[in-house]
């Protein structure tokens, strides 16, 4: 998938979230970065072979119109706390499903997915330990999060002076959890077995298959 595609901006829409702002930005580095990013993500969903999958925090379904291209047979259900960003998310990607829900409280049932998934949202949380066990419940296999690898999250925004007002610098202001790699791994061990502890700098991506 092209930059241009995978950017694709959508003048009428109101949404303005964090998530819409870094996915259409005009920045190159942030793009190089984004697209890295969707790659890995893509690949190793794509290793574990899965038919049917659950986004947790959808947002506006850029990663899933990423997955639907790479692997088109693939069924996607998805949902988000915010009904605007569920409404582009169906926009972009009409072979998908889609849904205002709460990670929560996920409305499906236990092992219904063969993976779940959840992208940029474990930072948002107050109560990640709660998210984490209900995400474990509806999959099948496996799970594959992401979250911004700390400090060096920080640290970038904060060498090209973005959120230098907010604590720690860098940060953004509605993140509320700091992982390091290694100790993100060790937040997903809690609930599942971690295969796979790896990034995309400035991200860290976990899979943890379900324990039977």
């Amino acid at each position: 998938m092209s930059i241009s595609e995978t950017f694709r901006y959508e003048p009428e829409t109101s949404v303005d979230t964090s998530n819409y702002r870094k996915h259409t930005s005009s920045s190159k580095l942030q793009r190089t970065l984004i697209n890295r990013f969707h790659g890995k993500i893509a690949g190793i969903v794509k290793d574990l072979h899965p038919t049917t999958l659950l986004d947790c925090g959808c947002g506006e379904g850029f990663v899933d119109e990423v997955l639907l291209t790479e692997i088109p047979a693939l069924s996607i259900t998805g949902f988000d706390v915010l009904p605007d960003s569920v409404e582009l998310a169906r926009r972009r990607n009409p072979r998908a499903t889609f849904d205002v829900g709460s990670i929560y409280d996920i409305k499906q049932a236990d092992n219904s997915f063969d993976v779940a998934v959840s992208f940029e949202v474990f930072e948002h949380l107050y109560e990640p330990d709660k998210a984490l066990k209900e995400i474990a419940r509806v999959a099948k296999d496996y799970v594959v999060l992401s979250v911004p690898h700390e400090p060096f999250f920080c640290l970038a925004n904060a060498a090209r002076g973005k959120n230098l007002d907010i604590t720690p610098k860098g940060s953004d202001p509605d993140h509320r959890n700091f992982w390091s790699q290694s100790d993100f791994g060790a937040f997903v061990g809690q609930e599942l077995d971690v295969v796979l502890l790896t990034g995309s700098m400035p991200w860290t991506i976990c899979v943890g298959k379900v324990r039977k």
